[in-house]
């Protein structure tokens, strides 16, 4: 992993060739992510997770935290009320950093389709902050949460300026209201944090 700037780490994350390369990268910078993000990254689970909370008032619902990583989402929600937090990743390494903060009431390896993420329950709300990005998610990944969750329920997602047209097909569908949305200008190409309600 390059000890270089931000724009770095997002090219050498992005740039992994296939789902096993990439669980083998994010194994790989597990131990010291949280510090490596910290100065840049950090805001926006923040951010998402505030945009989850104005929509969502009932703090014991079911939330699925997608592409959990370490946990940074997730503390932000506890600290927010939420104390129903469901977590999914494909790296097992980030899965154990995330299990040492003890927010989550499960944590599951696997990727959005994978056979135990079918399995999972119906859930009110659905945070995915950095999982829509080359080689990480998109479109089909993106029909398959609108799945997984309530009807009007409410997905907080994240994706950089350049990516959001690759999605804007499953977005235009009917059932899918933008609420609220917020650009950070953390990288050259900024970030978008969206709240969608999903009525199908």
């Amino acid at each position: 992993m390059p000890e270089t700037l931000p724009n770095e780490w997002l090219k050498w994350i992005c740039s992994s060739q296939n789902p096993n390369e990439l669980r083998r990268n994010y194994d790989q910078w597990a131990a010291t992510y949280e510090i490596d993000v910290s100065g840049v990254w950090k805001p926006v689970p923040l951010a998402a997770a505030l945009m989850l909370s104005e929509q969502i008032s009932n703090k014991r619902g079911v939330i699925l935290d997608v592409g959990v990583g370490t946990g940074l989402v997730g503390m932000a929600l506890a600290e927010l009320g939420f104390d129903n937090l469901i977590g999914i990743d494909i790296s097992p390494g980030m899965l154990e950093q995330a299990a040492e903060k003890r927010i989550y009431r499960s944590l599951i390896c696997c990727a959005i389709g994978d056979e135990r993420f079918g399995d999972l329950e119906r859930v009110n709300g659905i945070i995915a902050t950095g999982v829509f990005a080359e080689t990480h998610a998109g479109s089909a990944e993106l029909r398959a949460l609108q799945e997984r969750i309530e009807p009007e329920g409410i997905l907080v997602f994240t994706a950089r300026r350049s990516f959001l047209s690759k999605l804007q097909g499953v977005l235009d569908q009917p059932g899918w209201t933008l609420i609220d949305t917020k650009v950070m200008p953390i990288y050259d190409d900024p970030v978008h944090v969206l709240a969608y309600r999903i009525y199908a």
